[in-house]
């Protein structure tokens, strides 16, 4: 009667000691998908802000040089011709005047390239990421113990992916007109 008595005692244990022990681990992992999701997003709203930012301050430079150098041709001017400008019947001169680089606006270019990969780069993370999430919410044991332990925490639909005009309505229509460009 007494090894009965034990036997049951070391099931039960086990029965809850194993009940337990999963629910802290569907727990644990609903807290860091909960941590993976809010830096992952975090991280997204980073990244587009530091592309923005750099985008725009590499843009002022254009404009900046495009002064300088009106200030220059000005200054090459007045230095060649004086004030009035020139009074001579003929000239023979071969002038050669400062041209615009395009090199700035290259870079520029090359600049919003790597920064929309990138970004693009973090919305597959993001995306994946909240897959992941929902999967251990659809399966049948974790998604059990996370909806005990009141899983998820966040509001899921607030880790929205970041898009474009044309590529919503192309979702929504089912046709893509293709990329104009103005």
């Amino acid at each position: 009667m007494k090894a009965a008595l034990i036997t049951i005692g070391v099931f039960l244990l086990v029965v809850v000691g194993g009940g337990a022990a999963s629910y802290v681990g569907a727990h644990n992992k609903g807290v860091s998908f909960d941590n993976r999701l809010a830096a992952a997003w975090e991280n997204n709203e980073n990244i587009l802000g530091q592309y923005s930012l750099k985008i725009q301050e590499m843009a002022q430079v254009p404009g900046m040089y495009a002064n300088d150098l009106k200030e220059v041709v000005r200054e090459a001017m007045s230095g060649r011709y004086g004030e009035d400008g020139s009074s001579a019947v003929f000239q023979w001169i071969q002038e050669k005047n400062p041209t615009v680089d395009s090199t700035l606006y290259v870079e520029i270019q090359r600049e919003m390239k790597v920064g929309r990969n990138k970004f693009e780069a973090a919305q597959t993370q993001l995306v994946d990421v909240k897959r992941a999430y929902k999967d251990q919410l659809d399966f049948f044991w974790s998604g059990m113990w996370l909806r005990i332990a009141g899983f998820p925490k966040t509001d899921l639909s607030k880790y929205k992916i970041i898009t474009s005009e044309h590529a919503q309505e192309t979702f929504e229509t089912g046709v893509d007109k293709g990329v104009k460009i103005n």
